[in-house]
């Protein structure tokens, strides 16, 4: 299978502070690849070294074998993209927004109508008055309205609510089914766990993992708060792949490793009060699979620098005369 997206050795350094250190993966055509990190773990530097907007330090990125900085127009050419925190000409209606970027990119000029009346956004609406949720629809809608054969996508469904992530669900799956790829940028485990095909997670600027999204879910975790009747004898939770982390009286507070059943074999013996299960933060899940120290400092992360990545640059994130000049 073809690659869509080749990295090497990618490293980015804002001075002396990092940015990503020697990454490498690929993407492959017509797979969706997750790229999955805590804010402040490198995803959007890596994005903008992607789109070119970004010089790398070291290494190198192409896409469809166009070197994202020095051919960087080519390589936009098979790009549709969504920034985590787009920025619209605020004054025009979504509509004449839209028919903008239909011209712009050579499209049927009510090429972004379906998607408007499935996302259920009110497109006679000036831009600035949307609130954030509407605003990320425009994004979805101008990044799905096209036939580009590869999207970028960074914290698409920031701020919408569940109905409309479930559509983004869809619109992923159906550009897949076109045969389009999908890079997926996202904090969001369940979202990645949902959509894509593979996974590459990202953690202090490093790159720790590329798995299968069913090795991800085989080693997935759930965090359980349980409330019984009466307190048992023992530890009922004595089982492989379960750790108790708190108990008090008649409350549990556990961490179910994987595969559910046994657990819920074992509560069926109980007589449960509530209870609650829901996917830990990401940063732990993290925490859990790599054995990391929160305070690890040893790739050179300030907290300037993650305040940086996690805003979408500031004034730490300042480029190069030469980049400013491109």
């Amino acid at each position: 299978m073809a690659s869509v997206i080749e990295v090497a050795g990618l490293t980015k350094f804002y001075g002396k502070r990092r940015g990503i250190i020697e990454v490498d993966f690929e993407v492959r055509e017509g797979e969706v690849f997750g790229f999955l990190g805590p804010n402040g773990a490198g995803k959007t530097t890596t994005i903008r070294l992607l789109l070119g907007f970004l010089r790398p330090t070291a290494g190198r990125a192409a896409i469809f074998g166009k070197d994202c900085w020095t051919e960087a127009p080519a390589a936009h050419a098979y790009c549709s993209y969504l920034a985590g925190e787009p920025a619209y000409w605020s004054d025009l209606p979504a509509a004449d927004f839209f028919g903008y970027h239909c011209r712009l990119r050579g499209l049927a000029p009510d090429a972004w109508r379906p998607l408007a009346e499935r996302l259920e956004l009110d497109t006679r609406t000036r831009i600035r008055t949307l609130s954030h949720g509407n605003r990320q629809k425009v994004g979805l809608i101008q990044a799905f309205m096209g036939a580009e054969p590869l999207l970028i996508l960074d914290e698409p469904t920031t701020g919408v609510d569940p109905i409309m992530q479930r559509e983004f669900l869809a619109l992923v799956a159906e550009a897949k089914a076109a045969g389009r790829t999908v890079f997926l940028s996202s904090h969001n485990l369940p979202e990645v766990e949902r959509s894509c095909d593979r996974v590459g997670i990202i953690r202090e600027g490093r790159l720790v993992a590329i798995e299968d999204v069913g090795g991800l879910l085989g080693e997935h975790l759930r965090s359980v708060n349980l409330t019984l009747a009466t307190r048992p004898a023992g530890n009922p939770f004595d089982l492989p792949d379960i750790e108790v982390l708190d108990t008090t009286g008649t409350d549990f507070h556990l961490m179910v490793h994987g595969d559910l059943n046994a657990f819920l074999r074992r509560i069926a013996t109980l007589d449960v009060r509530d209870m609650s299960l829901t996917t830990p933060d990401i940063e732990d899940v993290f925490l859990h699979f790599y054995g990391a120290d929160r305070n690890h400092g040893g790739n050179g992360r300030s907290g300037d620098a993650a305040t940086a990545e996690a805003t979408g640059g500031g004034a730490t994130e300042q480029p190069s005369h030469e980049e400013v000049a491109r």
